[in-house]
């Protein structure tokens, strides 16, 4: 069992008796965190691509489960939820107001692929030797994001999904926007890489989709499942964002449909 961090921030909850909600039914003296902390169940099974995004709610000291206040330091508790428990489920998500983690059971990481699964993935991808179509170069996957140009880096074109190696057709001087050689559609250009942490992934399949606009590749059932979940932002926001970097995404659906030129042996 354990817990991953899907992104941080600087500020932390915290209990003050002067500001944090409290009340007392009968003898028993419950309250909230000035803050919140804030839980997200999967509505199915985390592990096997079809589940979805269940609601935020807000757990008290005491354990009980409340709808959300208006705002994460409102003095006013939200309604209490009877038919809900804050026992952690796998792929339950719990927000501190400062870090949001990932809590994954041990049996839900036995059927979740590894890092050499991965690995194994890209492998396969690579050994399909894509080319880019201008340079006409093999390009190759890398596994983690290294520093500096490389001949063999693919670049995806986030508007299409169209995958390419590094070159200067196309591109606006002015702005970071390209003209795809393929589909001649315009748009941002960014690195591809492979997300390699496995308690993120829903499922096992091939690493056919990217995020925007951070590029990072994983299964469609994990681009498409992460890219509905709202992460709390702020004091009363909300946004997607990319569980291995935890960029914002971009548009709407977020995500783009990768789109290689391989195996043309």
């Amino acid at each position: 069992m354990c817990a991953h961090p899907l992104r941080s921030r600087t500020t932390r909850p915290t209990v003050h008796a002067e500001k944090a909600t409290k009340w007392q039914d009968n003898v028993e003296i419950d309250g909230l965190t000035t803050n919140g902390v804030l839980i997200m169940h999967p509505k199915g099974d985390f592990c096997g691509g079809n589940a979805d995004c269940g609601q935020w709610r807000e757990t008290s000291v005491g354990g009980d489960v409340f709808s959300l206040r208006e705002c994460r330091s409102a003095q006013q508790k939200g309604q209490q939820i009877y038919d809900e428990s804050n026992v952690l489920q796998d792929g339950t998500l719990i927000d501190l107001c400062g870090a949001t983690l990932l809590w994954r059971s041990a049996e839900g990481l036995r059927h979740s692929p590894t890092k050499k699964d991965l690995e194994k993935l890209v492998d396969e991808i690579n050994a399909g030797r894509p080319q880019c179509p201008v340079g006409l170069n093999t390009l190759v996957i890398p596994r983690k994001v290294s520093l500096g140009d490389h001949v063999n880096q693919p670049y995806v074109y986030l508007n299409c999904g169209h995958v390419q190696g590094q070159h200067g057709w196309g591109q606006d001087k002015n702005t970071n926007a390209r003209r795809c050689p393929m589909c001649l559609e315009v748009g941002p250009v960014v690195t591809l890489c492979m997300g390699v942490e496995p308690a993120f992934y829903v499922d096992s399949g091939p690493p056919t989709y990217a995020f925007n606009p951070c590029g990072h590749m994983a299964t469609e059932k994990t681009v498409k499942y992460w890219a509905n979940v709202d992460i709390p932002h702020g004091t009363n926001g909300f946004q997607s964002v990319c569980p291995f970097c935890a960029t914002p995404l971009v548009g709407s659906p977020g995500y783009i449909k990768l789109i290689f030129q391989d195996n043309l042996d």
